[in-house]
């Protein structure tokens, strides 16, 4: 896998940072190499680009042994008085700048990940899986990888989750297979916890995806047993970390109601550690209430990854 920080994620592709409070050193933040080599895109049912849907099975994620290893700083790309920017590659099973950059300057090392088959990363295969990994996988091994590589400047043992959109369904779907991967996870305009829904925002209406979904998996109606274990909701009663949430109740992309059921779902599970912050007239990406929202994320990661 290859990860960068530089690039301005498309609005509705992924967004998951890891970040580890800082020592006396600049934070680390990264990038894929200049000239790296893009491969086409493979679609398959489980690893769609082309929509935030994103279809994992959790006890597969729970089950499997993840290998995240060999961090690299490949090379300085920037550097400022505030912080380091570098190339960073790193092994996962063979548009956030601004959140970045604010968060780099307020003393976390800020990593965010190039999930397969985006950006420089590894292309995997188009062919369908039985029990699928995907992105989830990925943040995973990026914790691993960033805790053995012992980097100098990065307290590893204090780790928080920042993910938006289809990024912050990725951060509850890692969580619900680890749930002690991280001390903390903010989760700004999230998809759905529930694969039904995003099944029926992002699957039900495109012929094509439709068709490609279930054939392998089947429909929310006839395969309900599976969608349940494709849903971080069913097993959210595992997770006693902190949550942040932040929605705007404008969001066309992801409504604002799929994070008050994520919070009911949290809080029923147990989890009395759970904040919805809802934004009026605030779209998916945020526009006057977003250093609102950074300043709020900012405060809470401070508190928990003190």
């Amino acid at each position: 896998m290859t990860s960068r920080i530089t690039r301005l994620v498309p609005v509705l592709l992924l967004a998951a940072l890891v970040l580890g409070a800082c020592a006396s050193q600049p934070p680390v933040r990264s990038a894929t190499p200049a000239g790296a080599r893009v491969a086409p895109v493979l679609l398959g049912a489980h690893n769609d680009t082309s929509t935030p849907f994103n279809l994992v099975s959790v006890p597969a994620l729970t089950r499997h042994r993840y290998d995240g290893r060999a961090l690299r700083l490949d090379r300085v790309l920037t550097r400022t008085l505030a912080f380091t920017r570098y190339a960073v590659s790193y092994r996962s099973g063979g548009m956030i700048e601004r959140e970045r950059v604010t968060l780099a300057e307020n003393g976390f090392v800020a990593f965010q990940i190039d999930y397969r088959n985006h950006g420089g990363s590894t292309r995997e295969s188009g062919d369908v899986v039985a029990r699928p990994l995907g992105y989830p996988e990925d943040l995973v091994n990026a914790v691993r990888a960033v805790r053995r590589a012992r980097l100098p400047f990065v307290d590893a043992t204090r780790v928080g989750l920042l993910g938006r959109s289809m990024g912050g369904g990725v951060v509850l779907n890692a969580l619900a297979a680890r749930p002690r991967l991280a001390q903390a996870a903010v989760l700004y305009s999230p998809v759905s916890s529930s694969a039904v829904d995003t099944y029926r925002r992002w699957v039900r209406p495109d012929p094509v995806l439709r068709a490609r979904v279930t054939e392998v998996y089947g429909s929310s109606a006839t395969r309900p047993g599976f969608w349940a274990t494709a849903s971080a909701r069913t097993y959210l009663d595992r997770l006693d970390l902190p949550v942040q949430i932040h929605h705007g109740t404008a969001d066309d992309v992801c409504p604002v109601r799929w994070s008050r059921a994520t919070a009911a779902a949290l809080r029923a599970g147990g989890n009395r550690d759970v904040t919805l912050y809802e934004y009026a007239g605030e779209d998916h990406r945020f526009g006057p209430a977003w250093g609102r929202f950074m300043n709020r994320a900012v405060i809470f990661l401070r508190a928990e990854l003190a």
